[in-house]
């Protein structure tokens, strides 16, 4: 027994000409509207809902001897170099940051617990050199300044109270900052954007992959082993109905249970 399946030539050639750009332009369509709109979610979420943080920094030479002498030997290098990773920490304990805490309140600062200075407060060596940089980071733009100075201008009375050796200069007050540094609107919408576009095009990709229905001549083809025994064409006309009451379209006709 033959075996076999009829298609509409003329819907296969308009699925494969105009509805395969109706398509694509659904696709791109989907894929440009969710990467827009999550790339507007991401600018308003970030210009207006999270909290802007500043931050501003200083530095302090320590030197690993009290003597200003014009001899500078590797191992005093070496010495300041060990001293300043002592210094940081003798800086973020708790009695120098309850003074600091102090001295920001008598400047007319707000008021910080040495826990939430130890966590705004930021002590490094740079390159490993007698130089510390401390950076303050927060969302009050003038208490910043405050507690970075008075990190460095107490940074010398504390280091001389808990060792007997080294001497502290302050090469750099800190700064009112004028900007966040936190959040970066236009890195968090660009990365939202291209992650939109990534989404979008995983949507069209199950989309098009759960799609099982039948658009054209290769679809019969590539699908199933029967013939094709032929193709049914769809005629547009206006008039379904020639002078003998016969009706040009196939479709009208099946649809009528085939009666006229």
């Amino acid at each position: 027994p033959l075996s076999g399946s009829v298609i509409n030539p003329l819907k296969s050639r308009t699925a494969s000409g105009h509805s395969f750009l109706q398509q694509e332009f659904i696709i791109w369509g989907l894929m440009a509207f969710t990467a827009f709109s999550l790339a507007v979610v991401a600018f308003f979420y970030s210009q207006f809902m999270l909290v802007p943080l500043y931050k501003t920094d200083g530095s302090l030479f320590v030197n690993a001897s009290r003597t200003q002498t014009s001899d500078v030997s590797q191992s005093n290098i070496i010495a300041s170099q060990q001293l300043a990773t002592t210094c940081k920490e003798i800086l973020t304990r708790r009695t120098f940051l309850a003074t600091v805490s102090e001295d920001v309140v008598a400047k007319g600062g707000n008021k910080y617990p040495p826990a939430q200075l130890k966590k705004m407060i930021s002590i490094k060596s740079v390159n490993d050199t007698e130089i510390m940089e401390i950076t303050v980071s927060g969302s009050e733009r003038e208490d910043l300044k405050l507690i970075c100075d008075s990190v460095l201008t107490l940074s010398a009375n504390e280091l001389s109270r808990v060792i007997n050796a080294g001497q502290v200069k302050i090469l750099d007050l800190g700064q009112v900052p004028e900007r966040p540094y936190s959040p970066n609107t236009r890195n968090n919408t660009l990365i939202c954007f291209f992650i939109g576009l990534l989404a979008g095009s995983l949507i069209v990709f199950c989309i098009e992959f759960l799609d099982t229905r039948v658009k054209s001549r290769e679809d019969i083809v590539s699908r199933y082993d029967g013939a094709l025994l032929g193709e049914i064409p769809e005629l547009n006309i206006t008039n379904s109905k020639k002078e003998d009451g016969y009706s040009y379209n196939a479709y009208a006709y099946h649809e009528k249970g085939g009666k006229q």
